[in-house]
């Protein structure tokens, strides 16, 4: 057997491991995440004469005191929100199934030719089913998210282990690597740290611009649960392309309750927040860091979503990224002379 073969039988085997080991990465995958946020602010403290253990304390307790701010001043409403929703939810349930039902209804009485009648009704049997699994689905992310609690408990520990260790497990990592491949190992391993610096960086910036300008939308239109949604908005909004729709369901579903002319402007906030994120938000904080078409970071998403649930949607644009930069190299930069 070829060494290539040999490298292909074990790179494969390395990936179906971790597919059978996803749900033990969770926390890993999130101190991932919070060592690339939390790095630039640990440099620039050590940089003021900080040994890095110390930075990296320094960072944790203001991180902490930020986010302390942050739920005293939010958690009580939410609270009080979830309590309100939990109460009234059942009946609002009720009421979106009764306007279903009558809008069905109002389509059935419509005299319409025979062959087009039964066309209407298969589209609105198939949109109704459609509709269900989806409610199904979004609760099942839903149920996901908070069952991966104690994963966001165990990662800042993780994270801080990444933030300390980086550069002796990088070193550590590249002595596996033959001596004459040690340069290009070093160059895919700065090509993939700029392309996840440019994506984690950029979209905790774009989520946070999300969820206020949706909270404060919301919130001159009166909807109930305005701070649940924008917070809904806000996370969602980080699984590209679909996460606005997701977050504009529960939305437009509360809306409901008072017009069907506010569903309309609960539309047109969510359009308003995603044409601002597409064209000025992402082009000025990302950018082609990452390098994606958006037709790839579409069929990634919808890989990941299928492959992994949630977590794969969360996962499927970096990984992608990091696909991007191992095409690039062994099918470009390779094939070039020196």
């Amino acid at each position: 057997m070829s060494r290539r073969a040999w490298w292909a039988l074990v790179c494969l085997g390395l990936l179906l491991f971790l597919y059978r080991v996803r749900t033990v990465l969770t926390p890993f995958l999130f101190a991932v995440l919070i060592a690339y946020i939390l790095y630039p602010l640990v440099v620039a403290v050590e940089n003021r004469g900080a040994s890095r253990v110390v930075a990296i304390f320094v960072v944790y307790a203001l991180f902490g005191v930020g986010l302390g701010v942050v739920f005293w001043l939010t958690l009580p409403n939410l609270l009080g929100e979830l309590e309100d929703m939990a109460r009234k939810l059942p009946r609002q349930a009720v009421h979106l199934e009764e306007l279903g039902h009558d809008a069905v209804g109002l389509f059935r009485r419509i005299e319409l030719p025979d062959t087009f009648q039964e066309a209407v009704d298969g589209l609105l049997a198939k949109a109704q089913e459609a509709l269900e699994r989806l409610a199904g689905k979004l609760m099942q992310a839903l149920m996901d998210l908070f069952t991966n609690i104690i994963a966001l408990l165990i990662a800042p520990i993780l994270a801080f282990y990444f933030l300390r260790d980086h550069q002796a497990m990088r070193e550590r990592a590249l002595r596996y690597v033959p001596a004459r491949y040690r340069g290009d190992a070093q160059y895919i391993l700065r090509e993939v740290n700029t392309a996840l610096n440019g994506f984690f960086r950029g979209q905790l910036w774009i989520c946070l611009f999300v969820g206020l300008f949706i909270y404060g939308g919301l919130f001159l239109l009166k909807i109930p649960y305005a701070l649940f949604i924008a917070l809904l908005a806000g996370l969602f909004d980080i699984i590209p392309y679909f996460g606005p729709v997701l977050g504009f369901l529960p939305a437009a579903a509360l809306a409901l309750s008072k017009s069907p002319m506010t569903v309309l402007w609960v539309l047109l906030l969510f359009a308003a927040a995603n044409q601002i994120e597409n064209s000025l938000i992402s082009p000025w904080l990302i950018g082609e860091r990452v390098g994606l078409h958006p037709l790839a970071v579409i069929f990634a998403v919808l890989v990941g979503g299928y492959l992994l649930g949630i977590l794969g949607l969360l996962v499927a644009v970096p990984a992608a990224a990091i696909v991007r930069v191992l095409l690039d190299f062994f099918l470009l930069r390779r094939s070039q002379p020196e």
